[in-house]
């Protein structure tokens, strides 16, 4: 096979050449030399002129516990550039077994949807003016954007990102194995018209070959190649060049588009938006000590967004500098007050009912122990075991039937057991009801709703349920749970039974209640929860008093397009199965058209996770359930949330102070069902305020 006179690359070697040619004769090359070793001049690459820079100074990629940019114009294309390069809050930190690659013939190389012949180990050897390295664009980003526009027209490019992340150089990598992917990618004008270079950079320590490129020095070797023309259409290069390139976005806007970030990096990087609130200067002296060293005398003014993120177990926050630009959250913390004294309130919890329902339950199901019914359902346990066994621990999404993707978590779960046989810190009994208690120590109401696992709404499409005549629950320990709450004084409410019986009712073609190729619950799925909370809620006896005069909302029917945050969590080459859903979500407005937003000032406030945040700060705005929990209450809610965190957001509520937690009438604690078991950080103990405390 002959190189084409195209090659820009001038710095091969003899027996680089030699490699290849063996390689592309389908043979082992005698030695395991790159093909494209950087020899000539470097260039500077990802040179993102002043739009997006890095401010704290000696961050390293690989080690850093904080990064620090400032983004002059958020345009989305320099929001995702400023999250997602070189960001060590995603650094794949998975040891790579090192191992000797084949470079594969030219037509099978990323199955051929790069020009092989372009292919070149530094920046300088491509068509690529100054100012067009100037302005470099994060590829997976913008393929995600593209394809909630247009999934057909961005379908091309995703099967480029696919094919370079799936390249296994002759090594039969296992499944989830990538040694390398599409990190940025460059537009140049060729006066005919656009085409699209990108960098591919590998895994840090990947060593496949001698004479690896590292233009950067930075650890991470790295090549540039062209997309094939047919895989880029003039309508995406407009969208691109329109939309995400040049339009500004605006302070909600970017407080969605964080929002989103979190929400999506979550699964992989247990990610958190904080609030920033009045929040002048960062670090505080509540932030962790290791980060506080590592920034010395740095300190970050009017800080627009701060995300914490544990990948790997210690916090690594990402910091955002957005100058100009008002972010009018409306969200900024409650001003601390003086502890109240309640005068003689008292809380009111409603255990009975639940207990009871449980009882019924247990004796229904024809067992006289929870133990003997989780025993009976071990055959389907087993079924749902296999799945994961046969998945490495690394793959967080697993498939089920007709369509279903379920989060390894949820799974993990409803096989695991006992859940007070869990060892000190992961067992949530006792940091449930010393919340409750304190809560009630300050005359404050309290409600548990543990959101049920898609898993566990939806058996039937984990595993095939055989003799069944209606749908089983698959985790009777989960039942016991709530019934040793209801006892020490805990009010749940229980979801699960509502939604299974909503299940056995469905008709074909009815919205389902929770998204198939995503964690979270649907727009129908959170209504429904809405309205069961609401009920309880209006019977509590202050609620006419503090509710006062009704606002009547309104609602607004929206569509929009989602990918799911489990596809990305599959392997590669089963990602292209699953396509982005078009979506139905239920604004709730004002009588004015104004969208919903949460009241701090609210006596009624909902504490949860990402299934408080999706539909109301991700998806589509002002349609969570705080929205549609405020619709049925005819007065606003205050919301308090963390991605990923349910277990430990009473941390985020904490910080406004006793005294604007005094003021509540109603705490609801809403969190996935799945932290109950094994959460990944231990369930903190209580640790009352005396203030308000920045982050």
């Amino acid at each position: 096979m002959r190189l084409s006179t195209r090659l820009r690359m001038v710095s091969l070697l003899p027996a680089a050449l030699v490699a290849l040619a063996s390689a592309a004769c389908g043979s082992k090359p005698p030695t395991s030399v790159f093909p494209w070793p950087l020899e000539a001049g470097r260039g500077d690459p990802a040179v993102h002129g002043l739009a997006v820079k890095t401010l704290n100074p000696g961050y390293d990629r690989r080690e850093s516990k904080v990064l620090v940019r400032i983004i002059e114009n958020p345009t989305r294309a320099n929001l995702d550039f400023a999250a997602y390069h070189a960001n060590v809050m995603i650094r794949d930190q998975t040891p790579q077994e090192v191992r000797e690659g084949v470079v594969p013939p030219h037509e099978e190389l990323f199955k051929g949807l790069l020009v092989t012949e372009s292919i070149a180990s530094s920046i300088i050897q491509t068509p690529l003016t100054e100012g067009e390295r100037a302005r470099p664009i994060m590829f997976s980003p913008v393929v995600d954007f593209l394809s909630r526009w247009n999934y057909e027209k961005a379908s091309p490019l995703e099967d480029v990102r696919n094919a370079v992340r799936a390249e296994d150089w002759g090594t039969a990598a296992g499944i989830g194995t990538s040694y390398q992917q599409i990190t940025v990618a460059y537009l140049h004008d060729t006066g005919r018209g656009k085409e699209m270079w990108v960098e591919i950079e590998f895994q840090s320590g990947v060593g496949l070959f001698d004479g690896m490129p590292d233009e950067d020095d930075d650890g991470f070797a790295e090549i540039y190649a062209k997309i094939d023309d047919e895989n880029l259409p003039a309508e995406v290069v407009g969208y691109i060049t329109g939309e995400y390139l040049s339009r500004p976005l605006d302070g909600r806007e970017i407080r969605d588009w964080a929002n989103q970030l979190a929400s999506y990096w979550y699964p992989s990087y247990n990610t958190d938006i904080f609030d920033v609130g009045t929040l002048e200067t960062w670090p505080t002296d509540q932030t962790e000590p290791a980060v506080r060293a590592e920034l010395g005398d740095f300190r970050i003014h009017d800080p627009a967004i701060i995300m914490v993120g544990k990948p790997h177990g210690e916090p690594i926050y990402n910091v955002f500098v957005i100058p100009g630009v008002d972010m009018g959250t409306g969200l900024k913390t409650a001003e601390a007050a003086q502890v109240e004294t309640r005068g003689g309130d008292s809380v009111t919890p409603r255990t009975e009912a639940l207990l009871e329902e449980l009882g019924a339950e247990l004796e229904a199901s024809g067992y006289e122990s929870y133990e003997a019914w989780a025993k009976a359902l071990a055959p389907v346990h087993e079924q749902i075991e296999k799945m994961l066994r046969r998945s490495p621990r690394k793959i967080k999404a697993l498939e089920g039937r007709g369509g279903f993707l379920f989060y390894r978590s949820s799974l993990d779960y409803v096989t695991g057991g006992d859940l007070r046989a869990q060892p000190p810190g992961k067992d949530p009994f006792d940091t449930i009801v010393a919340f409750k208690d304190y809560l009630a120590s300050l005359g404050v109401d309290f409600l548990l709703v543990p959101i049920p696992t898609k898993s566990e709404v939806f058996p039937d499409k984990v595993v095939k349920i055989e003799g069944e005549d209606q749908l089983p629950i698959l985790n009777p320990y989960g039942r016991k749970f709530f019934a040793e709450l209801g006892r020490a004084g805990v009010e749940v409410i229980d979801l699960l039974p509502m939604y299974l019986k909503a299940r056995s009712n469905e008709e074909d073609g009815q919205e389902p209640l929770y998204i198939s190729s995503d964690t979270h619950w649907t727009d129908k799925g959170l209504r429904m929860a809405a309205a069961r909370l609401a009920k309880r809620i209006r019977s509590y006896p202050w609620f006419e008093e503090t509710f006062g005069e009704p606002v009547a909302y309104e609602t607004e029917e929206v569509t929009f397009t989602h990918e799911g945050d489990l596809v990305s969590r599959l392997p590669a080459r089963r990602q292209k199965k699953y396509i982005p859903l078009k979506l139905r979500g239920t604004q709730v407005v004002l009588p004015g058209g104004t969208l919903y937003d949460d009241d701090p000032s609210s006596r009624v406030l909902v504490l949860g996770d990402s299934f408080t945040g999706v539909y109301q700060r991700t998806f589509c705005n002002g349609a969570g359930v705080s929205a549609h929990l405020a619709k049925e209450l005819s007065g606003p809610v205050d919301l308090v949330m963390s991605y990923g965190g349910g277990p430990n957001v009473r941390g985020k509520l904490m910080r406004r102070g006793e005294g604007a937690l005094s003021k509540k009438k109603l705490v609801i604690w809403m969190f996935a069902a799945r932290d109950l078991y094994d959460y990944y950080e231990d369930w903190r103990r209580l640790e009352r305020p005396t203030e308000t405390s920045g982050n």
